[in-house]
């Protein structure tokens, strides 16, 4: 069921295991938890300035109400208007020739007091971080060959006679 209120109990071990240096990938699977849900918690743990000791001392009830408790983050103007910006952003990269530094371009000629390059460039990413989760494929080295063909077509010339050949490769 999502967003149901984890046992404060397995909090504490989670938060006790994590000071102990053990992984998230551990804590996840020893205590049969999500591995989101293992980082949701450690993550409040540390915004929240907390400590082990304080733990141990509070009670379920009043764990239950600080871990409970969602507070919304206030986003500023400039950075909505950037994230407002993504989605034109992300159809638009799809496009032949279109880059980053392109989109950046746009986005400053709209909003001159805008982030600059590097900035865009990292918020760009940290949005299409949470926007589109990567999957990681797992596969046997020399098993098999993944081509990413990208951008415009090869063209090659034949030095003999100067004529021009596009090479479009054939998948199979």
């Amino acid at each position: 069921m999502a967003n149901k209120i984890t046992d404060m109990s397995k909090i504490r071990k989670v938060i006790k295991f994590y000071c102990d240096g053990k992984s998230k990938l551990f804590i996840s699977s020893y205590l049969s938890l999500s591995r989101n849900t293992v980082k949701k918690y450690l993550s409040l743990f540390e915004v929240l300035g907390l400590s082990l000791e304080l733990i141990d001392k509070r009670t379920d009830a009043e764990l239950e109400l600080m871990f409970s408790q969602t507070t919304v983050e206030s986003i500023n103007l400039k950075l909505q208007t950037l994230h407002n910006f993504f989605p034109k952003m992300e159809r638009e990269l799809k496009k032949v020739g279109v880059t980053i530094q392109h989109m950046w371009e746009q986005y400053i000629a709209i909003n001159p007091d805008g982030y600059r390059s590097s900035q865009f460039a990292h918020h760009y990413k940290e949005w299409s971080k949470r926007v589109n989760p990567v999957m990681h494929m797992n596969h046997k080295a020399g098993d098999k060959m993944y081509v990413d063909y990208a951008g415009k077509t090869l063209s090659i010339i034949d030095n003999d006679t100067g004529e021009v050949k596009v090479y479009s490769p054939k998948i199979s």
